[in-house]
């Protein structure tokens, strides 16, 4: 699309990082895809204004939400300035800044060889090995971007804790019309390469000193960053609880897992949701939806801070029930929305 297309007056400069990356947005696109337009990466995940990767900060200039709103921002970012260049135009010429880093776009591409695939109904597990020389070094709960066959990225959290081994660990859904979870699920082999970027995210960063019960909110393959953040032992001095939630107990596709951390975990908590009633006979289970069980478990005086990670449903669910009924502080809040690769 040839930029004499556009009506001069509809285009802005957009200046990040004092200039390392300049462009003119067009207000019929978002920042995020004027700079792409433009021949820039950004770093991105949802773009949706769900996961806040592409965060900047703005130094000068105004924007406006397409969407009509902010989501993925605390109030406390929004006071700070920040704003998700992937829901937002340029209404005048502004001045932003990638916060706490001096690269703004996504340029580490490395390649992984895949050493383990293990398929289940619904759910394919997949780890890969790292070069020697690699150089990502990724925290519990952060994901990365893996490169799929139509030139565009997928993105998926890291279940396992950092080691000097290498390996990087992966749960897939099976998505209807998913392009890159049909091609995992099916089709990868061991020793396929993929090309990995990242990492990303700051699902755990946040963290308190001040000493608060943990609870996890999970659905799906939303498990497997809650899986790395319990593997790392950050918060074994607490008492944690993991509430998981499954329309049938074959999603619950690490229960071995989970009876290892009940049996070496002092005091770790576990119950099941199922949404199919069919199945509401096994022991652990609740027959319902995961915030369910949250509100029958936790009591509205409880000192808590909770981690959610999966469906967009459950974590807006699970936001107004914190901020509603149980008035819990956002920076006690941790949201990772996992959107269907569709």
């Amino acid at each position: 699309m040839a930029w004499n297309d556009f009506d001069e007056s509809m285009k802005h400069l957009v200046s990040i990082n004092k200039s390392e990356i300049e462009f003119f947005s067009d207000e019929k696109f978002t920042i995020l895809e004027q700079a792409e337009l433009s021949g820039h990466s950004l770093k991105n995940g949802c773009r949706l204004g769900a996961c806040r990767v592409c965060k900047l900060k703005l130094l000068s200039g105004d924007i406006e939400y397409t969407i009509g709103n902010k989501i993925g921002l605390t109030k406390k970012e929004l006071n700070e300035n920040y704003f998700l260049p992937c829901c937002a135009i340029a209404r005048s010429n502004i001045v932003c800044e990638l916060a706490g880093d001096s690269k703004t776009f996504s340029d580490t591409k490395e390649g992984a060889v895949i050493c383990d695939i293990k398929r289940s109904p619904g759910i394919t597990i997949l780890r890969f090995k790292l070069s020697k020389k690699s150089k990502m070094n990724f925290i519990p709960g952060q994901y990365i971007g893996i490169e799929v066959p139509n030139g565009k990225y997928r993105y998926y959290s890291v279940a396992n804790i950092p080691k000097n081994d290498g390996y990087v660990e992966i749960h897939v859904a099976k998505n209807k019309n998913g392009v890159f979870s049909d091609l995992i699920c099916e089709k990868l082999e061991v020793n396929d390469v993929l090309w990995i970027y990242g990492p990303y995210g700051d699902f755990i960063s946040g963290y308190h000193d001040e000493v608060r019960d943990i609870v996890f909110v999970a659905t799906g393959t939303g498990f497997a960053p809650i899986k790395s953040i319990i593997e790392s032992g950050v918060f074994n001095e607490r008492k944690i609880y993991l509430f998981w939630g499954g329309r049938r107990k074959v999603d619950h596709y690490f229960s071995d897992i989970i009876d290892n951390w009940k049996s070496t975990l002092q005091n770790f908590y576990f119950k099941m949701a199922l949404s199919r009633h069919s199945e509401d006979e096994y022991l652990e289970s609740y027959s319902g939806y995961v915030q369910d069980i949250f509100k029958k478990e936790i009591g509205l005086n409880d000192k808590i801070e909770v981690y959610m990670c999966g469906s967009p449903n459950m974590i807006n669910d699970m936001s107004k029930l914190l901020k509603n009924d149980y008035q819990l502080h956002e920076d006690y809040i941790h949201v990772d929305v996992f959107y269907p690769n569709s």
